[in-house]
């Protein structure tokens, strides 16, 4: 294959195969209106409004962002229907959330009492409605609150805090993501969804109408979107897919590489690339090669990964490699743009809006 788009671009940077990335988006559009389940996707992974235009014209009927900061950045896109599957706890953050709540739909997650009146207090004081999904731990330990009755008496809580609605559930079953064995990870996945249904439900009966209930990522999104009474799914890495989520969800192509350029060859086989860990991040694993994957990372320092090719054969310096990193959200976000190739051929870079908007 022609690999000559390489020469176009200078290194290290971030590639996006577009058409890798097209046909995630298919897929996952199909399988939403296959299972009639709302696709709200995570746009933390790719933090461009360019992509998440693409997923909304597939079908998506808003985007999921995990700041207030991001939020900011897709609304001025346009996009006008965001939850941030998050709490919003900082009293500036909650100020910007309620100016933001004018304008489009939007709404974040609660699980505390203090955050609950914070919010309202700043709702009251801009004169808006904030909406808000009571987040509930269905086991990652992270936040929320416990299902069944310390739910109810947060809900309770909500109802009758001024300013604020009480619009849905939110659940994230985060720590199934890694499972292997696909049997054992479904059934414990039901058992999430089981304890966050069974807690809208005794939510209704004590005189609340909620039928929204929000869960699932990339790699729990198949059970979420088959069980009864959830209503909407969140992934977001399948979009670009990494190295981690393929080796339990290989539905969705890897669409997105580090590329470097060999400077030094220190050994028979062994070579230095101006990709370090400034350009992969290594915080959840060390990249894998894409051409050689056997190959092996010997140091990652700032600027530079030394490795010992294995498989590889005529390599120099000059040479130009790509790399799969392990995650791929957070090596997204050193980058201020992202290279797209297309049909095998160079045709541009599009900024990544949203790159270090934490706040």
């Amino acid at each position: 294959m022609d690999d000559s788009w390489k020469d176009e671009i200078p290194t290290p940077a971030l590639v996006l195969n577009y058409n890798i990335m097209q046909k995630n988006i298919e897929t996952m559009a199909k399988f939403a209106r296959d299972n009639n389940v709302n696709h709200r996707p995570h746009v933390k992974t790719h933090k461009c409004p360019i992509i998440a235009h693409m997923q909304l014209k597939a079908g998506c009927k808003g985007i999921t962002v995990a700041k207030v900061g991001e939020a900011e950045v897709f609304a001025q896109s346009g996009i006008d229907d965001i939850y941030i599957a998050n709490q919003v706890i900082n009293p500036s953050h909650i100020d910007r959330l309620a100016k933001l709540s004018k304008y489009i739909k939007i709404s974040c997650a609660v699980d505390s009492q203090k955050n609950i009146m914070d919010l309202s207090k700043i709702a009251v004081k801009n004169n808006t409605e904030l909406e808000v999904l009571l987040d509930i731990d269905l086991g990652l330990g992270r936040s929320g609150v416990q299902p069944g009755e310390p739910a109810l008496e947060m809900a309770n809580f909500i109802k009758k805090t001024d300013n604020l609605k009480l619009i849905g559930l939110h659940g994230y079953e985060g720590h199934l993501t890694p499972m292997m064995n696909l049997e054992q990870k479904e059934k414990m996945a039901n058992e999430c969804y089981k304890k966050i249904v069974d807690t809208r439900d005794l939510l209704n009966k004590n005189g609340f109408g909620i039928n929204h209930i929000s869960t699932a990522g990339s790699g729990t999104y198949k059970y979420a979107a088959k069980y009864d009474g959830i209503t909407e799914i969140r992934p977001g890495t399948y979009v670009f897919s990494d190295e981690h989520l393929h080796m339990v969800e290989s539905d969705f192509e890897l669409a997105v590489t580090i590329l470097g350029t060999i400077q030094n060859q220190t050994g028979k086989k062994e070579f230095t690339t101006d990709a370090g860990a400034k350009a992969i991040a290594t915080g959840d694993g060390k990249p894998v090669f894409k051409e050689f994957p056997k190959s092996k990372i010997r140091v990652m320092n700032e600027e530079h990964t030394q490795f010992k090719a294995i498989g590889a054969e005529g390599l120099e310096i000059g040479h130009k490699i790509e790399f799969f990193p392990a995650h791929i959200c957070t090596s997204i976000n050193l980058y201020d743009y992202i290279h797209i190739v297309k049909d095998n051929e160079y045709v541009g870079r599009w900024e990544i809006s949203a790159r270090g908007k934490s706040y």
